[in-house]
């Protein structure tokens, strides 16, 4: 495997930090990718997915002075035309703002000062594909056609990715660099998130003159959340309730109660049994009480489960090995750009950059992590060449 050029590697990635891409806020880190890309001989595409979130979520204040972002479509024609075409993706956006970050390398790790995100999550994975890109071009390696996607808004619920136009991609397999594990670990599973609101209708009276006439509604989401199970369910199957918001004053009988919550399994089963059971508790609580209550649910992304068997994973495993490391497939409980994916008909696995503690601001990763990360990049590549016969290499 050709040379990565880790002092380049690093300080592409110390750069990228600099740049503040929250979410919805990717238009700086659009426009470095877009002139990086072409650089290297990619051709790019930018949709409207920044206006048409703002649109979905209803607002649109002062919108003609926001220089929107969209997902970016990277692609770059193969050398080896009867290799397949491979999609590698991660996202631009950050969890939290990291304006100010004062990042630093010591002893082989990067971290910040502690004041801030560091956005290893996931700048670490567009550096590894930056990087795997430039080494592609310099030792004029063979590969077959490759589609690089940076999608906005994938921490407020892989919106960027629900919104990009599948049916433009040709890639045959994905591979998602935004897993904060390792890069030789393999996600192979991931579940599906339903979230739900729940609103119970109470009826208000004075708290002190005549509460018998009042019907509580925080009493009966008491009562019903009592009765939910919470937190880890099984090995495959979470659920949590996040937000509570009800009441005006402390004399007054609270009429009204609003509740958000979420559901994830790998197993739909589960998945139903849980909802269905979240459901009863309410309607239980509800009736004791007298009053009514609404529950609205909303699948945000369906799940994917695959093995070893599957031609996603034989490449990513292969990949591992060229990287100099032994392979693992495991499953994971959070979402990515992945599950929408594989909704989308795409076969792909997450892939581990070596970021830690991320979303916090203890966040860091090592500089083998990113090393290793371009390795892998670099190690499917050379994977998905191999698989074309060398006489018929074109």
């Amino acid at each position: 495997m050709a040379e990565v050029n880790e002092q380049r590697l690093v300080d592409r990635f110390l750069q990228m930090v600099r740049i503040d891409s929250p979410s919805s806020h990717e238009r700086e880190i659009a426009d470095y990718l877009r002139q990086e890309l072409e650089s290297l001989g990619f051709e790019v595409e930018e949709d409207d997915a920044g206006r048409d979130l703002l649109q979905m979520l209803g607002d649109m204040r002062g919108a003609e002075t926001i220089r929107f972002a969209g997902n970016l479509i990277a692609r770059k024609k193969g050398t080896v035309h009867q290799a397949a075409p491979i999609l590698f993706a991660a996202h631009m956006d950050t969890v939290v703002s990291n304006k100010g970050v004062v990042a630093k390398v010591e002893e082989g790790v990067i971290r910040t000062d502690g004041r801030t995100i560091l956005g290893a999550d996931d700048k670490a994975g567009i550096a590894a594909m930056l990087e795997a890109a430039h080494v592609l071009r310099e030792h004029q390696l063979p590969h077959g056609d490759l589609e690089y996607v940076f999608t906005i808004a994938e921490e407020t619920g892989l919106n960027g990715s629900r919104l990009l136009d599948k049916k433009k991609l040709r890639a045959k397999f994905g591979f998602v660099m935004d897993s904060g594990g390792p890069p030789h670990v393999v996600i192979g599973a991931s579940p599906t998130e339903i979230d739900f609101t729940i609103k119970i209708y109470g009826k208000a009276a004075h708290s002190g003159v005549n509460p018998e006439d009042g019907i509580s509604a925080i009493a009966a989401a008491g009562l019903g959340i009592s009765h939910v199970r919470m937190g880890r369910i099984d090995e495959e199957t979470t659920v949590n309730i996040g937000v509570i918001k009800g009441g005006e004053r402390t004399n007054i009988v609270c009429d009204y109660v609003e509740m958000w919550g979420e559901a994830r399994s790998r197993n739909e089963d589960k998945l139903a049994a849980q909802l269905s059971g979240i459901q009863s508790a309410f309607a239980m609580a509800c009736e004791k009480f007298g009053a009514r209550f609404e529950m609205e649910e909303q699948k945000i992304y369906s799940g994917f489960n695959l093995s070893e068997d599957d031609d996603v994973v034989r490449l990513a495993f292969a990949g591992v090995r060229k990287a100099g490391m032994n392979p693992e497939l495991a499953a994971r409980g959070g979402g990515s750009d992945t599950n929408i994916l594989n909704e989308a008909g795409i076969p792909s696995v997450n892939l581990g950059v070596g970021a830690s503690n991320d979303h916090t601001s203890q966040e860091s990763v090592t500089v083998q992590d990113l090393v290793n990360a371009t390795k892998l990049v670099l190690g499917i590549i050379e994977s998905v060449v191999e698989r074309v016969p060398a006489g018929v290499r074109a």
